[in-house]
């Protein structure tokens, strides 16, 4: 079974402002389900999944010669 969760519990969890995340939603950035013209939950795992697709890997670190 999935978990749904609302606006305010998913901009806590991905851990940025309501405002931005209604954004991201309007300009459909962000995984989300829309009930009606006015409800909008999102699904955990999706959330979770768009997450880690949207990880960046760190880069290698590379110390300069010395002189």
């Amino acid at each position: 079974m999935s978990s749904r969760i609302s606006y305010a519990e998913a901009a806590a969890h991905i851990g940025i402002h309501r405002g931005t995340l209604r954004t991201m939603v309007h300009r459909k950035q962000v995984p989300h389900i829309r009930i009606s013209a006015r409800v909008v939950v999102f699904d955990l795992a999706e959330l979770d999944a768009w997450i880690d697709a949207h990880r960046v890997p760190v880069a290698a670190v590379t110390t300069p010669p010395r002189l």
